[in-house]
């Protein structure tokens, strides 16, 4: 069966989920009893979850694997065991692959190795999903976007580079430009500090999260308004500043489920032990 090109819009703006409406508050994601596992391991035991516009939350996992699988579960990439997921108020199952590609236009996603396609220069990488939707039809305005979008990650120098010719850090960047090309409603960072150090996590956390910069005031190019959902193993302290609502899964169970302030000194440490994470790790901010 052919499957047509994009979403059938000419125009980036067109393209574009909601752009210059404000929802704040409408539920973007809601899975009741969602059941996964792998190789044996239980990853989740019947999780219920609602994540808003305008939220962002921090779902915190025992391992890579979780940290990977769960979030893939939730947008429809990868086939759950057992509950329902709803995306915008769509249930995913049943819903054929095409049906699927075409809601998940209204995501970003961000891989925990970046997902980079190697034989794409930079702003090729950033641009794909724009152009795929638009149907190669607007490319002045995709052009305009991705320069200002490249320029807001501080990758225009880099912009005629391949990935491999760039450090992780750089390449975690790219990635997170063409999660933003279309102005999703939604955001999904994979385990975003996985391979990277302190120092970048932190810039990486800032650029996602960090008040607008003065010489970027009326034009920040990052969506406005989305809802977030990251995912971690273990946990990470400069998330605390950026998240409204922190939910750690213990052997497929919600273990605590908060906001930052809730989770003082003592819970911290009760769940670092929980989750069997170090004290300081390499990628923990």
């Amino acid at each position: 069966m052919d499957i047509p090109m994009g979403s059938g819009a000419d125009t980036l703006s067109e393209a574009m989920s909601g752009e210059g409406h404000d929802h704040r508050g409408e539920t973007v994601l809601r899975c009741r009893g969602l059941q996964a596992h792998h190789h044996g391991e239980v990853i989740l035991a019947g999780l219920d979850l609602d994540i808003q516009l305008g939220e962002v939350v921090s779902l915190i996992v025992e391992s890579e694997w979780a940290a990977r699988l769960v979030p893939r579960v939730l947008i429809g990439l990868e086939s759950s065991d057992g509950g329902e997921v709803e995306l915008q108020g769509t249930r995913l199952s049943g819903l054929s692959e095409h049906l699927k590609l075409q809601l998940r236009r209204n995501i970003g996603y961000l891989f925990h190795n970046s997902g980079l396609i190697h034989n794409l220069t930079v702003w090729y990488n950033v641009a794909l999903p724009a152009l795929y939707h638009t149907r190669f039809k607007d490319l002045q305005g995709v052009g305009e976007h991705v320069n200002v979008l490249i320029d807001r990650c501080q990758l225009t120098e880099w912009s005629n580079l391949r990935p491999a010719e760039l450090d992780e850090s750089s390449r975690k960047r790219v990635a997170l430009a063409r999660a933003w090309v279309m102005s999703p409603a939604f955001l999904v960072y994979e385990d975003p500090l996985m391979n990277i150090d302190t120092a970048s996590g932190s810039e990486l956390l800032d650029l996602s999260f960090g008040p607008t910069p003065p010489e970027w005031a009326g034009r920040d190019p990052r969506p406005a308004d989305s809802a977030v959902l990251i995912t971690s193993q273990g946990l990470h302290e400069g998330l605390f500043r950026y998240v409204d609502r922190m939910i750690v899964i213990k052997e497929g169970e919600v273990a605590f489920s908060g906001n930052p302030k809730q989770f003082d000194r003592r819970a911290k440490v009760h769940l670092r032990d929980l989750i069997n994470t170090k004290e300081a790790s390499d990628h923990e901010l």
